[in-house]
């Protein structure tokens, strides 16, 4: 039992090993003393993105929006949700690895993991293409995809995809889109990213 936790202080000691690890981080949590000052404003009021609000009830009902969000995106590619998890399979371990506080719940279960990054990152793509131009795919009285939800609830929305601890790495978003146009339209998303501001909170390994 020593030579184990002796072996483990070793380990998180080494500083080849610990540059690493801190170079993969890229999404951090916000320390509680800076949080106490001002608690809404680094918590998403509108969406969670990503896996540490993920559980937060007040959160829960944007739910039903993302899951709309990824159905007209499957729509549209053409292609199977499964194709887009194998496609993120492939670099899951850098994409865990991009979160500095990853629940342990997350990190033992890949599958459920995979399904949140490919969930929220088509609902992020849907987003941002909003803002560009509504799409003909959802109902005109879309709570959310419409030119009603454009101007009343997208604005929101895109507020809590600015906060630093609701955020997804960009390698899911870069994977999406290329296993989506099978790899013409990934310098788009970096021109949108950039034309809304944004492109620098979404970093990654």
């Amino acid at each position: 039992m020593l030579i184990d936790v002796t072996e483990e202080l070793q380990n998180k000691a080494d500083a080849s090993m610990q540059n690493i690890l801190w170079n993969k981080r890229s999404i951090y949590k916000v320390p509680a003393s800076v949080t106490a000052l001002n608690r809404a404003a680094y918590r998403p009021q509108t969406v969670s993105i990503g896996p540490y609000h993920s559980y937060d009830d007040q959160l829960k009902p944007m739910e039903e929006h993302k899951h709309r969000a990824l159905y007209y995106f499957l729509k549209r590619s053409g292609k199977s949700l499964e194709l887009f998890l194998l496609s993120l399979n492939e670099v899951v371990q850098d994409l865990k690895d991009s979160y500095d506080q990853l629940d342990k719940s997350w990190n033992d279960d890949t599958g459920k993991f995979l399904q949140l990054m490919v969930l929220d990152g088509c609902f992020m793509l849907e987003i941002m293409r909003l803002a560009i131009q509504p799409s003909n795919d959802y109902a005109a009285d879309d709570p959310v995809f419409s030119i009603h939800g454009r101007v009343y609830v997208a604005p929101f929305i895109r507020r809590d995809m600015l906060i630093v601890e609701n955020q997804l790495p960009m390698l899911v978003l870069y994977k999406l889109v290329a296993t989506e146009s099978d790899g013409e339209k990934v310098y788009i998303l970096l021109i949108e990213l950039q034309n809304h501001g944004i492109s620098c909170l979404y970093c990654s390994p």
